[in-house]
């Protein structure tokens, strides 16, 4: 290429450079943009002058953009759910609804105690499809069990098919106790299913009713607030709510455990506060006195509840609580604080025997942050266990008309005043009656008065009752001659030789005994021949080689005997000897009344016939 050729061409670039560069140049030349369809756009090699910058294409096409596109997916998607809900709106009577199941509950507000109640349940469906293995569980509270323990009734009712627009009513008898005013709620449950569904539908209704007066209800009147200590009184009070007699009653008393318990009017069944009430005439009133002292902490409350009901055949349990009532008491510290305990000569054991030398320990003690003044402590003396003329104190006045025994300043110089947290204490000599009726008690209630801003303004009391636990007299010796039956064999008895001999036994009782018995082991060398006295109860266990005189109850001051025969085959080992026939003789029995244990020993008995009267002067050493 020549120099002119190249100047030439570079001169067409500079042109073609500046139009392209040039603002007015695009401005004026500048065609709008279109996107081609086709993907065979022809593309230029050749850029004349009069070539545009970007080339058209007439086939081109508009596209929606992403926006549009998300906006046309909404308007669908509205539109179907706007259709869903038409369909559901008119189609809707073909659904069954809970709002569509009516349960209305007819029952009286207020109901008897113990009394058959009618009680009606109605079932309205308004749906247009029925309802399909329909039930009704009706449960409520009886008011049955032990104490106050309630059982829950289901009772349930089946109502098949129900309907569009059938009502169907089921009706009922509920019988619930407990205690006036007391509410008990009804509860009802309807379940059923519906056409072409596998799941239990439920709707629950629930009503209340009142309790009116119980057949037979309890009440306890008592004091509200007892000091530390100090000796209260309960009345428990059974009534007759009805117009007939009601039989075979069972009154349960809830102690706590701060609660000692001194004396119960009448006794009680058992050593629980359970008492049987053989019958309660129409509108009459039976009346239960408890006494007894707290122990508990100053400002606690504790609560005593009492439950009357019908007895259940299980013994001293209650079937149907009828009523029931709590008490509550509270607390309180007293400034001067009283306390007692029991010794006698047998040891510090707080129990009597009948012969016994007592001794009262009363102490007292000032609580307060205040000094007492002018105190004076009084103790009653009670019961029929002491010998009333034979108390006596170091330091206080005693009144045998009276059975009181008096600590004040005129006695004692400490008890003009009593610093705070000062201390002191007192004796009171009781001899005890070496015999008496059954269980005699002794009580002793002591009483405390002082000043601490005006006269006698504190005042406390406490109280303690033993019971003299009744020994019997118990005695065992060997008998040949003296028996029920016939003794038999050589005397002196021979090594080898049979010879008959009688366990003598004599039980004595002070105080009224239970489940008594006598009871004895024979060794091998002897064998209960199975005679014994006419009347008796007496069985021998041949694995344990054990005879047993089963006595089972003595009234107080009874005298009850026995003679039972054993046959003895001395061996040559006891020639010189004299063998034991029998191991020790034991007595056991319970006191009726304090429940004390008896258990007197005695030492076994020997071929030694000594003590049998009117005995002959025989050897009872084995002969060879």
């Amino acid at each position: 290429m020549n120099p002119s050729e190249e100047k030439n061409e570079m001169h067409q670039i500079d042109d073609l450079e500046h139009k392209l560069y040039d603002p007015k140049e695009i401005s004026n030349e500048l065609i709008p943009h279109r996107f081609h369809d086709h993907k065979e756009s022809e593309i230029r090699t050749n850029w004349g002058e009069d070539t545009p910058l970007i080339i058209a294409s007439d086939e081109t096409k508009s596209s929606y953009s992403f926006g549009t596109k998300v906006l046309f997916t909404a308007l669908i998607f509205l539109f179907a759910v706007l259709s869903f809900t038409t369909w559901r709106v008119l189609s809707s009577r073909n659904v069954v609804s809970l709002e569509n199941i009516d349960i209305t509950l007819d029952s009286k507000p207020y109901v008897d105690g113990g009394e058959t109640t009618p009680f009606s349940v109605s079932v309205l469906n308004r749906n247009t499809s029925p309802l399909q293995e329909a039930t009704l569980t009706i449960s409520y509270e009886k008011g049955v069990g032990v104490l106050d323990e309630q059982q829950k009734v289901y009772e349930k009712k089946d109502l098949g098919v129900i309907p569009p627009n059938v009502l169907k009513k089921e009706d009922v008898n509920i019988t619930l106790y407990g205690a006036a005013d007391e509410t008990r709620v009804i509860s009802v449950k309807l379940e059923y299913k519906v056409a072409g569904a596998k799941a239990t539908f439920n709707k629950t209704a629930t009503t209340q009713v009142v309790l009116k007066t119980p057949p037979l209800s309890v009440h306890i009147e008592g004091p509200n607030t007892l000091v530390q200590g100090q000796n209260g009184n309960f009345n428990i009070s059974i009534n007759n709510n009805t117009s007939t007699e009601i039989k075979d009653s069972l009154v349960i008393l809830s102690l706590p455990s701060t609660f000692t318990l001194s004396k119960t009017d009448p006794k009680t069944n058992t050593k629980a506060t359970i008492w049987n009430i053989p019958s309660v005439l129409p509108g009459a009133t039976s009346t239960i006195t408890v006494s007894g002292s707290f122990i508990g902490t100053p400002g606690e409350t504790d609560t005593l509840k009492a439950s009357i009901g019908a007895a259940s055949t299980a013994v001293n349990q209650m079937g149907v609580v009828y009523s029931q009532e709590a008490h509550s008491v509270s607390i309180t510290s007293p400034l001067l604080y009283l306390s007692s305990h029991l010794e006698t000569d047998r040891g510090g054991a707080e129990n009597l025997r009948y012969g016994d030398k007592a001794v009262v320990y009363i102490s007292y003690e000032n609580k307060s942050d205040k000094a007492l003044r002018d105190v004076s402590i009084v103790a009653n003396i009670g019961g029929s266990a002491p010998i009333i003329s034979s108390i006596s104190s170091d330091s206080g006045y005693y009144d045998s008309i009276n059975k009181t025994v008096t600590f004040d300043r005129s006695t004692n110089n400490e008890l003009t005043t009593i610093a705070p947290l000062a201390k002191g204490e007192f004796k009171v000599y009781i001899p005890v009656v070496s015999r008496g009726n059954n269980s005699p008690k002794l009580s002793v209630i002591i009483n405390a008065k002082a000043s601490a801003v005006s006269k006698d303004d504190t005042a406390t009391e406490v109280s303690k009752l033993w019971s003299v636990e009744g020994s019997a007299t118990f005695s065992a010796f060997t008998i040949y001659k003296n028996s029920s039956f016939i003794n038999t064999g050589p005397l002196p008895p021979k090594a080898n030789v049979v010879t008959n001999y009688g366990a003598h036994l004599v039980v004595s009782a002070q105080n009224s005994l239970v489940n008594s018995k006598v009871s004895f082991i024979i060794p091998a060398y002897v064998n209960f021949t199975g005679s014994f006295a006419t009347g008796t109860n007496v069985t021998y266990n041949e694995r344990t080689r054990t005879v047993v005189w089963n006595i089972g109850n003595i009234t107080a001051g009874g005298v009850v005997s026995n003679n039972i025969q054993l046959s003895v085959k001395p061996s040559q080992s006891h020639v010189g000897n004299i063998p034991p026939i029998t191991s020790s003789v034991t007595l056991e029995a319970d006191e009726a009344d304090s429940r004390a244990l008896i258990r007197t020993i005695a030492n076994p008995l020997t071929t030694d016939i000594s003590k049998e009267q009117g005995s002959v002067d025989l050897s009872h050493v084995i002969a060879n």
